[in-house]
């Protein structure tokens, strides 16, 4: 869908606009697996570097690391499905499950790394740590999320490149 505000310009046909956009590729659509591993080792690199800024005791200084985090797990899970053959709109249309029983076997990932991956699919936490402090109780511990994203790190990075 265009903005609003390129819809609200009168010079404009509103028709074309929308055509436009329902034809332009989503972005990242184009990128391959390699790509997508890239820019999860960038979200990762940025999650280290927040954890050791946060303030002990003060939750939401975790916030950002917490979301640099999930988007890395996620980015690195979107990088095997990809290098599995699924399609980026199949990949989009996961809307941040990130829990698969593909990943669990063909990862060979730890019993405690899937079901913390059914655990932060369950309660949103994609979500919870992008948009609501007041939900901050309801989020995993910080150090299984880091242990969740050093094992899928080093996983999908062996299967991908």
């Amino acid at each position: 869908m265009a903005p609003d505000w390129l819809l609200s310009n009168s010079s404009i046909d509103k028709k074309d606009i929308l055509r436009l956009a329902s034809e332009a590729p989503y972005p990242g659509s184009n990128a391959d697996a390699v790509q997508i591993i890239e820019l999860a080792e960038a979200y990762y690199e940025a999650a280290i570097s927040l954890f050791a800024g946060a303030r002990k005791g003060q939750k939401l200084s975790y916030a950002p690391a917490r979301l640099c985090s999930i988007h890395a797990i996620e980015l690195y899970l979107n990088a095997f499905l990809r290098k599995e053959g699924e399609l980026p709109q199949q990949v989009r249309g996961r809307l941040h499950n990130i829990a698969d029983e593909s990943f669990v076997s063909q990862l060979k990932l730890r019993k405690k790394t899937a079901d913390h991956l059914q655990a932060m699919t369950e309660r949103r936490e994609y979500l919870i740590s992008r948009y609501a402090p007041e939900q901050m109780s309801q989020h995993t511990e910080l150090n299984r999320l880091q242990a969740t994203l050093e094992e899928i790190r080093k996983k999908t990075r062996i299967h991908v490149t």
